[in-house]
């Protein structure tokens, strides 16, 4: 009897669990997946040169005269100056010698021209009453023109002294600091020698070879990207100012770059990359971020296309291109309108229906 009981149970329990099973089926949830739309883009390739900052507006400053140096307050590295702030001064003993004796020779000069001068006024009127004869009065008035001439040519020659001592002060001729010292305190130095070399600092230019295959593509004044190796956090915007017309060796050509420094960071001599944004040719390109595409082991390339009717996704192979500055360019295998996954693609598998996500929100 007992037997027969403990059957019954068994039994009422598996009768009660297959109908529990049968009332609560279990539904696979739809794998949500980041898409984007295929557009028709038209968008450049980037190409990156190293290059060396070095100051826009940089100068060797030296005197006009020859001379000894006797002051010196540039002779340090880095220290700034105004504009008419004195960098250094020469001996100016010289030359003030000599700019005294021009003085002196025009101030004699200038007497006799006075003199001579009422000597023809004086003359011209005994000549008007016929006291003295004609040769008289032309000689009263060549002493005068000679007297003049003589006081024209000795005013030049103050001038010219008066500069040559004014050369013995060498001045900041725009606001900016000492980038190199070339001499010392003492020293005699020649005129047109190098005393020190002097940087604005409030542009910086960069020098960057181009091949000739992407020289046609560079334009004045495009704006680039420029990054510092001793800034990594800074990226900067520089304008292409100049381009060589001659290639240079391994037929490149030179362009010059130039750069707001206004803040200072940048220092002659710093290492970094000119990052150019090529002109496109004109084709359509279509450009994925690297994340949507697949690899195979083949060495094959395909990406997640979604049927927008089924949401299925299907795997679809595709010719890749260059890397641009937005993602990586699809040469084939894609059209425009279609619907392609760019996040989780290593999850999906052929056949799978799919939840559609546009920009982080579903769609």
């Amino acid at each position: 009897m007992k037997r027969v009981i403990s059957l019954i149970i068994i039994a009422s329990l598996l009768c009660v669990a297959g109908c529990g099973s049968e009332a609560s089926q279990v539904v696979t949830p739809l794998r949500p997946v980041k898409t984007i739309v295929i557009g028709k883009q038209k968008l450049g390739k980037m190409w990156a040169f190293s290059g060396t900052a070095e100051d826009a507006l940089e100068s060797d400053l030296s005197f006009r005269v020859s001379g000894k140096i006797i002051s010196f307050p540039g002779d340090q590295i880095g220290r700034r100056f105004t504009e008419g702030q004195i960098i250094a001064r020469l001996d100016p003993s010289d030359y003030e010698l000599e700019f005294r004796q021009a003085r002196a020779n025009m101030q004699q000069v200038k007497a006799n021209f006075v003199r001579s001068k009422a000597d023809v006024e004086r003359n011209r009127q005994l000549f008007d009453r016929k006291v003295i004869s004609r040769s008289e009065m032309d000689q009263a008035e060549a002493e005068f023109k000679s007297y003049e001439a003589q006081l024209s040519a000795s005013a030049k020659k103050l001038d010219i002294s008066q500069k040559r001592l004014s050369y013995t002060t060498l001045r900041a001729p725009f606001d900016g600091w000492i980038g190199s010292v070339a001499v010392n305190k003492h020293q005699n130095v020649q005129s047109g020698q190098a005393v020190v070399g002097f940087n604005a600092g409030r542009q910086m230019k960069m020098y960057v070879s181009v091949p000739d295959t992407l020289i046609a593509q560079v334009r004045e004044g495009d704006e680039v990207a420029v990054r510092f190796d001793a800034l990594p956090n800074r990226k900067m915007t520089g304008k292409v100012m100049e381009i060589g017309v001659g290639s240079s060796e391994g037929s490149s050509y030179p362009v010059k770059v130039y750069l707001d420094n206004k803040d200072k960071a940048i220092r002659s001599g710093m290492t970094g990359h000119v990052n150019f944004l090529g002109h496109s040719n004109g084709e359509h390109s279509v450009i994925l971020p690297m994340a949507a595409v697949l690899g195979g082991a083949d060495g094959s390339r395909s990406v997640w296309v979604v049927d927008p009717a089924t949401t299925v996704v299907h795997n679809r192979p595709v010719s890749l291109g260059d890397v641009t500055a937005y993602g990586i360019e699809i040469v084939s295998g894609l059209k425009p309108g279609e619907i392609v996954v760019t996040r989780g693609v290593h999850k999906l598998k052929e056949g799978l229906k799919v939840r559609l996500m546009q920009n982080g929100s579903e769609g």
